[in-house]
């Protein structure tokens, strides 16, 4: 398989009305880059292009990596993800749930805020995708059934991890590209409308993490897989 091949898969599959697996996590995604975009948006100290730019290339980057580690299960470190898959949900959940609180807190704490935009810029979006990749695997589409039957194989894991990461990058961008413009929607939206909606955001953000420390995250792919049915 070619590398572009892989790219296009991941890419497209975001835009195909039949992956119900990606429309489980997608709407939370977006509610993420648009709660991160109103939570910095009163911040003249950040450069408007990082604040954009940013947390989108470093969402990509964590989706990708960790989303080609638990497909290369015919390596070490693939096979250590997977056996401990479940407890590394629930801290993703754990993880999703400080990021709603920081989206409701953040109007309160602006004289903190500055200090922290390191971490909600850079470190929390990193996090986030790798976050996003734990639970959203996995979910098959053709292209990535043929790359999980080279990652499963010995032999061809390396060149299975790479097509899966070369996938996930393109998953990524397509991710990062609907979240930019749902971004230029939003940023005309008048100011009294803006903190409603980053306080919507922080309450999906939060149902999406007790789902996962719960457990119901199982019952809510079901139904979304159901719908195929």
């Amino acid at each position: 398989m070619e590398w572009t091949t892989a790219l296009w898969g991941g890419f497209s599959s975001f835009f195909s009305i039949w992956q119900i697996c990606i429309l489980q996590i997608s709407p939370f995604f977006m509610v993420y880059i648009l709660g991160l975009y109103l939570t910095t948006d009163e911040d003249s100290r950040i450069n408007p292009g990082v604040r954009l730019l940013l947390p989108p290339a470093l969402y990509m980057i964590g989706f990708s990596i960790i989303y080609a580690l638990l497909s290369a299960r015919g390596i070490s470190a693939g096979r250590l993800l997977m056996s401990n898959i479940n407890n590394l949900r629930i801290a993703a959940g754990i993880f999703i749930g400080i990021i709603s609180l920081h989206f409701v807190l953040a109007a309160r704490l602006r004289d903190m805020n500055h200090l922290l935009w390191p971490i909600v810029l850079g470190l929390g979006p990193l996090l986030l995708g790798i976050s996003f990749a734990l639970i959203y695997s996995p979910c098959v589409t053709p292209t990535y059934a043929k790359i999980l039957q080279m990652s499963v194989a010995t032999e061809t894991a390396g060149q299975g991890a790479r097509l899966a990461l070369i996938y996930g990058l393109g998953m990524g961008l397509s991710f990062s590209v609907v979240g930019l413009a749902l971004i230029m929607i939003v940023r005309p939206m008048p100011a009294i409308y803006k903190p409603l909606l980053r306080n919507f955001s922080a309450a999906v953000l939060g149902v999406l993490a007790l789902m996962n420390i719960t457990g119901v995250m199982v019952y809510y792919k079901a139904f979304f897989l159901g719908l195929l049915v």
